[in-house]
C-alpha cells in the first residue's frame, strides 16, 4: 500500500514526506499496558506498518528503558538500508537509574548523553527527528533547545521537536527551526490540541497528536466491564475514573455510529477526523499488535464528509480539561 498525497506531509527542514498516520512505539517498550512484553509481536507490528504504507515512526529512549529503540532499529534498519523512505523520531528528557526509576532531566548535559545513547540503540549516525520529551521544570525550554541545536549543528540530529510544552515555551524557541510539536489529544480530549495549534502554526512546525485513540477508548473495543490492572497506566488516568469513564463511553458510541455509516472502524474515524479537520498534521497511535496496526493504517486513503466531521467535533469531546493523571 502507498499513501496518497492527502496522506503525506513534509517534515520541515528535510524536504522529506511522511505519512500523516504514524506508528507510536510506546507499547513496543512493553511497560505500562498491563500485559507482558512480547518482542516478536512488536517486530511483526512494525513490519506490518511498513507493509501497509506507514513511513513515520515514533519512539523514545524511556519506552522500555531503551527496548523500543532497539527493536525499531532491528526491524526498520534493513528497510532503511535498501532505500525505503522511513523516518524514525525519538525523544529524550527522562533519565532512569539501575532500578528503572525515572525522573525528568532536560539539562544540556543529559540531552547530549541521551542523544549519544539513542544513536547507538537506533544504529544510526544521525537521528531524523529528536524531541525534547518533557521539560524538567528547572531547565528553561529555550536552554534545552539550544543544546539540541548544537547537536543538530554537529550532525547528530537532523531536526528538533518539542513535546509536552506550553504555547509560551514553544514560542520562546520559535526561531530555532522546530520541526514538530507533540501534543496529547484525541476526539474526546481536544482542549490541549486546540489551545496549542496557533503557536504551532506560528513556528511552522507540524502538529503531531499523540494518544490519538485515547488509550484505546476510541477503538470501540473498551466497555464498562473492562478492567485495567497491574501496571496498566490507564487505571490512574482521568478518562478511566468512575463517572468520567461512563460519560466517555457514551461519547465513543457516537464515533461507533459514524464509523458504521461510513463503513469504517471507530479507530479509523477517530484518527481521520482530526486530520480532515486540520486539527492535527499527524496522528500518532501506539500498538504492538499487527492487526491493530493494519486497522490504524486504514485511516489513510479516504476522507470524512465535512458535515460528519462537524457533527463529531461538536458532540464527542469531553466538556472540560481532565489533565494527564
Amino acid at each position: 500500500m502507498t499513501a496518497g498525497e492527502s496522506d503525506l506531509v513534509t517534515l520541515p527542514g528535510t524536504g522529506v514526506s511522511v505519512t500523516r498516520v504514524a506508528f507510536g512505539g510506546h507499547p513496543v517498550g512493553g511497560h505500562g499496558w498491563g500485559v507482558a512484553r512480547d518482542d516478536e509481536r512488536s517486530r511483526m507490528a512494525l513490519r506490518t506498518a511498513v507493509e501497509y504504507g506507514v513511513t513515520f515512526f515514533d519512539t523514545a529512549d524511556v519506552y522500555g528503558l531503551g527496548v523500543s529503540e532497539v527493536i525499531h532499529a532491528e526491524v526498520l534498519g534493513p528497510y532503511r538500508r535498501t532505500g525505503e523512505n522511513i523516518v524514525v523520531a525519538t525523544k529524550g528528557g527522562v533519565a532512569w537509574d539501575d532500578r528503572g526509576r525515572t525522573r525528568r532531566d532536560s539539562s544540556a548535559k543529559h540531552l547530549r548523553r541521551a542523544v549519544e545513547d539513542s544513536l547507538g540503540r537506533l544504529q544510526v549516525d544521525c537521528i531524523d527527528l529528536y524531541y525534547l520529551h518533557w521539560p524538567d521544570g528547572v531547565t528553561p525550554v529555550a536552554e534545552s533547545v539550544e543544546a539540541l541545536s548544537r547537536l543538530r549543528e554537529e550532525g547528530k540530529i537532523r531536526t528538533i521537536g518539542l513535546s509536552n510544552v506550553t504555547p509560551e515555551e514553544l514560542l520562546s524557541s520559535a526561531g530555532a527551526g522546530i520541526a514538530a510539536v507533540q501534543v496529547k489529544g484525541n476526539l474526546l480530549q481536544l482542549e490541549d490540541l486546540l489551545g496549542q495549534l496557533e503557536a504551532v502554526r506560528r513556528t511552522g512546525a507540524l502538529a503531531v497528536c499523540y494518544s490519538g485513540l485515547a488509550d484505546g477508548l476510541l477503538t470501540g473495543r473498551i466497555s464498562s466491564d473492562s478492567e485495567f490492572k497491574g501496571d496498566d497506566h490507564r487505571a490512574r488516568y482521568p478518562l478511566f475514573q468512575p463517572g468520567v469513564f461512563e460519560d466517555a463511553l457514551e461519547r465513543v458510541e457516537l464515533v461507533v455510529d459514524a464509523a458504521r455509516s461510513l463503513g469504517r472502524t471507530p479507530a479509523q474515524v477517530a484518527q481521520r477526523c482530526l486530520l480532515d479537520a486540520g486539527i492535527a498534521d499527524v496522528v500518532l497511535v501506539g500498538s504492538s499488535r499487527p492487526e491493530h496496526v493494519e486497522e490504524n493504517a486504514g485511516a489513510m486513503g479516504w476522507t470524512i464528509p465535512d458535515d460528519t466531521v462537524s457533527a463529531l467535533l461538536s458532540s464527542v469531546p469531553m466538556p472540560s480539561q481532565l489533565g494527564e493523571g
